[in-house]
């Protein structure tokens, strides 16, 4: 009902938007030169559509002459309905264009409990500070989620990535070390030889992760009497004296500085792994989106800024 009472001449002829904004265009800038330039099109385009849109409508839109070029009544009356449509669409699109440009938006993180304790959190600050329109919401688990379908911006992995719908780029190489507490060393022995952990209790993050690897492939299966759930309890549970736990260098520094933990058998190394922050393969990628990634990259291991590669979702 609406569309009938004001816009008759558009019952059943439908011009488009870019139409219409072609009229305006050579409205508002006098001639086809000018709207040609304007639009970026060639001037023969803009004289070819402008005559599309006159059979279209069945009507003149412009008095032409060798001097002036000026609307019709009827051009008139559709430039004044639809003048406010193109500004309109104008502004959507340069909002649009800004709001890209800036980095600001919320972006969603997701991460184990550790990583983001140890990898992520010590830059949140600074980066905060640097972007301050920029909101990161950190979802700490040790699920392997998938980011595409829980439409989560970024992941901080550890490991092997494999899935090439995701693009992966490299934080920093993370070492596994083998460590207990002077006092559960003094209880049950210190371990001279891979062959003498079967005599151990091990921590464990989980059931599933009771294999231990050390470099070169060699396998060691773990006796164990609490698989912590994650890292953060494992290490706190070396701390408690429990046993021989398996964690990454990254949260050991101070405990071996101090004494608090000690590192065995570092002649035979574990088997390492990389940590990886990983992004949809998406076309278009929000500014603070790609601004956080590229600031964790760089923060974490600046050699590694160009590293990249398929992922796991």
């Amino acid at each position: 009902m609406h569309s009938e009472r004001y816009y008759p001449i558009f019952k059943t002829m439908k011009p488009s938007l870019d139409d219409l904004a072609l009229l305006v265009a050579i409205a508002d800038d006098g001639s086809f030169t000018a709207a040609a330039k304007r639009l970026g099109v060639p001037k023969s385009t803009v004289s070819r559509k402008l005559a599309d849109l006159e059979l279209l409508l069945r009507t003149s839109l412009f008095r032409r002459s060798t001097r002036a070029l000026s609307l019709t009544d009827e051009g008139q009356r559709i430039y004044d309905m639809a003048k406010p449509s193109i500004v309109a669409a104008d502004d959507a699109a340069r909002a649009i264009a800004e709001r890209e440009r800036a980095v600001a938006g919320r972006v969603s993180l997701t991460t184990t409990a550790a990583l983001g304790q140890y990898l992520v959190a010590p830059h949140l600050t600074k980066l905060t500070a640097a972007y301050p329109d920029v909101q990161v919401e950190l979802r700490l688990t040790e699920r392997r989620v998938n980011i595409i379908a829980d439409g989560i911006d970024l992941a901080v992995r550890t490991g092997t990535l494999e899935d090439s719908d995701l693009i992966a780029r490299r934080l920093c190489k993370v070492t596994r070390l083998l460590v207990a507490s002077p006092a559960y060393l003094e209880k049950a022995g210190k371990p001279v030889a891979p062959s003498d952990l079967a005599s151990h209790n091990a921590i464990i993050t989980s059931a599933a992760l009771a294999t231990w690897r050390f470099d070169g492939g060699w396998d060691c299966s773990m006796r164990w009497t609490i698989a912590a759930g994650n890292m953060l309890v494992a290490h706190q549970l070396a701390h408690l004296d429990h046993g021989i736990a398996l964690l990454p260098d990254f949260m050991l520094e101070a405990d071996l500085k101090q004494g608090r933990l000690v590192r065995l058998l570092s002649e035979y190394p574990m088997e390492q792994a990389d940590a990886w922050i990983v992004s949809s393969r998406q076309r278009y990628r929000s500014l603070a989106v790609q601004t956080i990634l590229n600031y964790l990259v760089g923060a974490s291991d600046p050699g590694s800024f160009n590293t990249e590669r398929s992922g796991n979702s």
